[in-house]
């Protein structure tokens, strides 16, 4: 469709190198730019705000919001980093919150079994939460760890308390990890719990970490809106 070629356009162009008072041109001065009709533009800016990227304000016109600026994005460290989601946000002063969405003891899949070195119906503990900075969401994260390493964690507040601290506060302490990350369009609910349109793009983040003897002790997989998170290495 022609409004989403035209979102993405206003996207790189004017959102994603904006400050944090950046405005966006009018309907006309973007119908005339891109030479598409007004409707089409207003549909593309309407998409826009629906992702909470810019806000409406009558007199002003589109304000590029504040949570996706280049200067207050996000910024994931987790690729090179052994820090946590909360970790890493309050190393950017960013005020950080969570939701958990289950906390359980479950039964390891086949799937689940094989990244973590398991039996088919192992228990693992399961923690899925929306990671939020300031009040918009960020992440949503599923974790799996085998219920052998820590049996307490399901009395945790976890939407309070960081995963990464209970771990190392327990002697589980990350030595390495494997991670990956991808972009993604999949079914899934985590669209309604990041507020974006299932048309947008996902980043698909996952991660076994690794004790020091080499064992496996935890599975996570995060997703987060493509276009509010960057993800930063340091190669040494």
């Amino acid at each position: 469709m022609i409004y989403k070629q035209i979102k993405e356009k206003i996207f790189n162009q004017y959102i994603k190198v904006a400050d944090k008072t950046g405005l966006i041109p009018s309907e006309r001065s973007l119908s005339e730019k891109y030479e598409v009709s007004r409707p089409t533009i207003r549909k593309a800016l309407t998409s826009l705000e629906q992702d909470g990227l810019i806000t409406k304000d009558y007199g002003r016109g589109y304000i590029i919001n504040q949570a996706v600026s280049n200067q207050d994005k996000y910024v994931d460290h987790e690729l090179s980093t052994f820090i946590g989601f909360f970790e890493d946000a309050e190393h950017q002063q960013k005020p950080t919150s969570s939701k958990v969405l289950q906390q359980s003891v479950e039964y390891a899949d086949e799937n689940i079994a094989k990244k973590l070195n398991l039996e088919k119906g192992d228990p693992i503990f399961v923690l899925s939460r929306i990671r939020y900075i300031k009040e918009t969401p960020m992440c949503v994260a599923r974790s799996y760890i085998p219920l052998k390493f820590d049996g307490n964690l399901i009395n945790q507040d976890f939407s309070k308390k960081s995963l990464f601290t209970a771990l190392k506060d327990n002697g589980l302490k990350l030595n390495k990890a494997k991670r990956t990350i991808e972009v993604v369009r999949e079914e899934s609910p985590d669209y309604l719990y990041l507020k974006i349109d299932k048309s947008e793009p996902i980043l698909k983040f996952t991660s076994i970490g690794y004790t020091k003897k080499g064992i496996p002790f935890e599975y996570e997989e995060s997703r987060y809106p493509a276009y509010k998170v960057k993800f930063e290495s340091t190669v040494c």
